[in-house]
Order: structure tokens, then sequence, then C-alpha cells
């Protein structure tokens, strides 16, 4: 009579000992490679990893998550703060870090709102990227509070913080936006500033940092009145799209933009080939932020942004969950530049 077609029954569960028997390691070594601390000394070299991946793969290995976070303190995974899932350079950023940590055998996960003091404090996370700390009440408290009452190690995107238990990323386009109004001011009467309406955020978009910007810009050159500059739209991608369909066919019809992030960048380059506003020689636009080269439909879009940043971030985030032993914070300060496209005319 045949076997079960189902295949053999293991005999038992296959433990971590059973691992690192397989790939002649010692228990701690298997330990540390199948943790999510893969990265540190004590786990080896790249040989020694790969053997005992290997081994684990072979064996039909499978971790117990919840008992590896209560005895070492560690999930296994990797938490983003995003606050939205709209914008393509939070897309590319959740890409690159999934893509990196693997292979550290880590986990990620994209918070798509502001409550990431309340998600951390009860939950347990290798590592968090917080990136909304300016913005909301009372945040940079609320990071120190997160440091010393759990073991994540946090790194936050704040250009008001100092790093102490974790680690900052200083990050601030005030001077690109500056430099993107003196850029194109002096080619057009009047340069306008695409903006989300920002109703979850106390003031909404007048009272942004990048906003703030812009307006300082528009006054230093004696234009104005500055706010009558600043376009309002609906949040979203498709919103801003369909606004911005409008804001093309109507009386006040820009010619050069400054928009506020890459989605909005994207969104009104596609707005533009469907109403036959020629771009640049009809309307300019410059993004702030980064825009993913597999979201642009007409050419680059130019764009003020940091040179490799998704890389360079993720590099710090996996730092952060592999290696976070009494590993004191670190500031890391990004420099915005000028990446030219085809939605600006060359200087001249």
């Amino acid at each position: 009579m045949n076997g079960d077609p189902r295949g053999p029954v293991p005999r038992s569960t296959v433990t971590l000992a059973d691992v690192a028997r397989a790939a002649e390691v010692s228990l701690a070594t298997a330990s540390f490679v199948l943790s999510g601390r893969g990265g540190s000394r004590s786990a080896g070299s790249a040989a020694t990893k790969a053997k005992v991946r290997a081994a684990a793969v072979s064996l039909g290995y499978v971790p117990n998550r919840h008992a590896q976070a209560m005895r070492t303190g560690r999930s296994g995974g990797i938490v983003l703060a995003l606050g939205t899932l709209d914008d393509p350079w939070g897309v590319q950023l959740t890409t690159q870090v999934r893509d990196d940590a693997l292979v550290h055998d880590l986990s990620t996960l994209v918070l798509a709102d502001e409550r990431w003091y309340e998600y951390l404090l009860g939950a347990s996370a290798d590592a968090a990227l917080l990136t909304s700390i300016d913005f909301v009440e009372n945040g940079p408290n609320l990071v120190r509070r997160l440091a010393a009452a759990t073991h994540s190690g946090l790194v936050a995107f704040s250009a008001k913080m100092e790093p102490e238990d974790f680690d900052v990323v200083s990050s601030t386009p005030s001077f690109a936006i500056h430099r993107a109004y003196e850029r194109l001011r002096p080619r057009h009467r009047r340069v306008r500033m695409l903006a989300p309406d920002l109703k979850r955020r106390a003031g909404g978009a007048l009272a942004h940092s990048r906003t703030g910007a812009f307006l300082d810009a528009v006054r230093e050159l004696g234009d104005g009145p500055a706010e009558a500059l600043v376009h309002v739209v609906p949040e979203g991608s498709h919103e801003t799209y369909l606004a911005a369909i409008e804001w093309l066919q109507g009386p006040d019809r820009p010619e050069a933009v400054i928009c506020f992030t890459g989605y909005q960048a994207v969104a009104l380059h596609l707005a533009a080939e469907r109403v036959g506003v020629k771009v640049p020689e009809d309307l300019e636009f410059i993004s702030i932020g980064d825009v993913p080269a597999n979201t642009e439909f007409f050419g680059p879009i130019s764009y003020y942004g940091v040179d490799d940043v998704f890389a360079r971030l993720s590099s710090i985030i996996i730092d952060r969950a592999i290696d976070r032993e009494d590993a004191p914070g670190r500031l890391v300060t990004f420099d915005w530049e000028f990446f030219p496209g085809t939605t600006t005319l060359d200087d001249e």
C-alpha cells in the first residue's frame, strides 16, 4: 500500500538546536543569524551565516517570533511610520528598506497614519523610522518617551532634534525651496506653490514648514501677497490630478510652480499632458523631494532632493535594527541639491 500522498509527516518540530547541529555551529551563532541579528559580528563570517540559513531552509525551520521577542526583546521587524501611502517617496523608501531588511531576516511594516507613538508603545520592533515628529503636537517629547519606555532602535527624521538614545536624520528642504523660487522667478512674473490641504495637521497647509519657507522666499524678493501664491488642493495623487486639470484650464493658470511633494509633481505633469499645456515652454515646475523614476511618465521631473536618499536612509535604519546594543545616537545630515529634468528650462 502506498504511503500518504501528502508526503512524510515530520517526526517532530525542528528546533534551533537542530539547525545549529546541521550547520555545525554553536547554538548562539545560529540564534544570532536567525533572530535578525545576522549583521552582528557575533554571527560569524558571511560563509557561516549562509551555512546557517541554508540549514534552516533545508530542515524547514520556522522561528517562533513571539517567543523570540520575549526572549531577546527583538521582533524581527522594522516599522516605517510614513503617515501616508500617497507619496511615491514613501513607496520607494519602503521598497528599499524591505529589500535590505530581508537579507537580515527582518520584515517591514508601514504605518499609514500618525499614531506612531501609540503603536510603538505597545508593540515590539527592532527599529522604527519616525517621519512626522516636527508636525505633530509634542512630537520630540513623544520620541524621548518612546526611547525611555521601549527597546526599539529609533531613527527620528527631524530638523528640530538632537540625538540622544536614538539616531536623528536632519533633512530640511527650506533652503532648497528658496533656491527653487530664485531659480524660477527671473523667468516668470509669479511663481506659485502647489500644496496639499493638510486638514489633519494644526494650521493646515499654510502652517507647514515647507509652505513657510516658500512664503519667506516670496517676501524676501518683494513679491506677493505671499499667501495668495499658495494653491491648496485636496490630499492624494488622484485628487491633486483632478484639481490640477481644473487649475490649468482656469483663468488663473500658473506658469511656474513649486510642488510641495513628488507625488504632486507627478500629478501636475499628468494634468498638463491631459489638457495640452506644454512643459516646460508654457509651464515650468520643480518638485520638492525625490521623484522615483518609475512614477515619471513624460520624462524626468526637475527636483530638489538628497542624492541616493533611499539607500542611505535604509542603511541607517538597518544598522539600528541589527546592531543597537549600547549604540549612542548619531546625527546624520542630508544636504539637498538640484537635479534638473525636462520640466524646467535651462538656466541662462
